[in-house]
């Protein structure tokens, strides 16, 4: 039995067929490309596009089809080299269906912008003058190695097909192919919403793009200006944004923490009314940052505010440095309900013995806290440490909606900047290139985090 199962894991002819037949789609889909042409005042002129050019553009709803073909057949073939052929057959035919679709798709639009900006280059550079809606529509057709990529991805689903076998084989393919089933829905909307996004904006960081032409690759410019030019505007950006971006982590990091668990501690009594109130503490995290920033803006407000007339003061809550207490205020109060929940589960989960033990040897309740409660709620409180970071790193809606960029840009964060200068200023590029350090900041920050806790594992 032993010498059996070792046979079947030794990659047999049609495996290795499929892998090459896998390598051919990707690298058939790199040299690819799209022929298009128009004719305008009895002047006609053409253009290649390649593929992954194209899908670059992001010009049309078709062109999303490309990214899941390309990373499915990815997953067959890593799928393949693992010698697990049912799922890699499972890739491989979405790959080959969506690269399908979008052949169909693509060639039955008669205007698109990534095409339009090339042929619109040369019919100018022929001469002739016109404006686009003078262009009533654009051939286009596919070259031979975008046909020829496309049977590589049915031969490739093809040769990952296991044959007519017995009942049991059928179950085993079912029992390979379940767990697929059950991510697939997410997998589609995560490559199509997350890695394709994430793609682009990494491309973009390295051109220079107005978010109407096409982008234009520039190579290191963007971090040279922000990075290394003093007396550049957005030299000046990056350093306040992202210094204001982590003063918020460090104001608000500590209270997203201690507050949670004193809650959760609290309704661990098991006092009468303790439902309610996690029903309350829990209710704000259900609302939308913009319900929870504007209905504390009006409880902060100098002129009709409750704080002050509570506290019977005439303090501008809108300006620093009290202006990092009301952003404080807001975030705590959004974010305590869901980190509270965490913390009463792992509460739940430390068993009651050892608080009787701690008892019988005359521990008091902080010690029982520091050398019972902590240490059993070590990985939950490393969990929402490393989450709550990378999201206050993320922060936006508070202090866009609390002074903007008012009071000299106290309180601009490093997101306000990107988004102001990609769409209001439509410098998209420098605002990638900017999206792209803050990323690496997250990362940075990530991995020392997961370090300190692989560090805390015990042996």
């Amino acid at each position: 039995m032993t010498v059996k199962n070792e046979g079947n894991r030794r990659p047999d002819i049609r495996s290795l067929a499929a892998i090459l037949a896998a390598l051919a789609f990707l690298a058939l889909f790199v040299f690819a490309g799209v022929n298009a042409s128009t004719t305008l005042k009895e002047t006609t002129v053409s253009t290649v596009m390649p593929l992954p050019k194209l899908f670059f553009s992001l010009s049309s709803a078709s062109i999303l089809l490309i990214p899941l073909s390309v990373v499915c057949m990815a997953c067959a073939l890593a799928a393949l080299i693992s010698r697990q052929r049912n799922v890699a057959m499972l890739f491989a035919g979405i790959s080959f269906v969506t690269f399908g679709l979008f052949l169909f798709f693509f060639s039955r639009e008669t205007m698109n912008s990534a095409l339009y900006s090339p042929l619109s280059d040369a019919l100018k550079e022929a001469g002739v003058k016109f404006k686009k809606r003078d262009v009533k529509g654009i051939d286009v057709s596919f070259q031979p190695t975008v046909f020829l990529a496309l049977a590589a991805a049915g031969i490739a689903m093809l040769l990952s097909m296991p044959g007519p076998g017995r009942e049991e084989d059928r179950r085993r393919i079912r029992r390979d192919l379940l767990p697929y089933g059950y991510i697939a829905p997410h997998l589609f909307f995560f490559i199509i919403f997350f890695i394709t996004p994430a793609v682009y904006g990494i491309y973009a960081a390295f051109t220079k793009w107005d978010l109407f032409n096409e982008p234009v690759f520039i190579g290191l410019e963007n971090f040279k200006t922000m990075l290394l030019d003093s007396k550049n505007t957005y030299y000046q950006q990056l350093r306040n944004g992202l210094w204001n971006t982590v003063k918020f982590v460090l104001y608000s990091m500590p209270f997203c923490i201690l507050v949670p668990l004193t809650l959760a501690l609290a309704l661990h009594t098991k006092s009468r009314g303790n439902k309610f109130f996690q029903a309350v503490y829990y209710f704000p995290s259900l609302l939308s940052i913009t319900t929870v920033t504007l209905s504390w803006r009006y409880m902060f407000s100098p002129d009709y505010g409750v704080m002050n007339r509570f506290f019977g003061s005439n303090a501008n809550w809108f300006t620093p440095p009290y202006s990092w207490i009301v952003i404080v205020v807001i975030t705590v109060w959004w974010c305590t309900g869901s980190t509270m929940v965490i913390y009463q589960s792992a509460l739940a989960s430390i068993p009651q013995d050892h608080y009787e033990a701690a008892s019988v040897d005359g521990a008091g309740a902080w010690q029982k806290f520091l050398h019972i409660t902590l240490p059993g709620m070590r990985y939950p409180l490393m969990y929402t440490f490393v989450t709550s970071v990378v999201a206050q790193f993320n922060i936006y809606g508070q202090p866009l909606m609390i002074t903007g960029f008012a009071n000299r840009e106290a309180n601009a964060v490093l997101l306000m900047y990107i988004q102001e200068n990609a769409v209001k200023k439509q410098v998209a590029g420098m605002s990638a290139a900017m999206a792209l350090v803050l990323g690496l900041c997250i990362m940075g920050v990530s991995y020392f985090q997961l370090r300190l806790m692989r560090n805390n594992v015990p042996d």
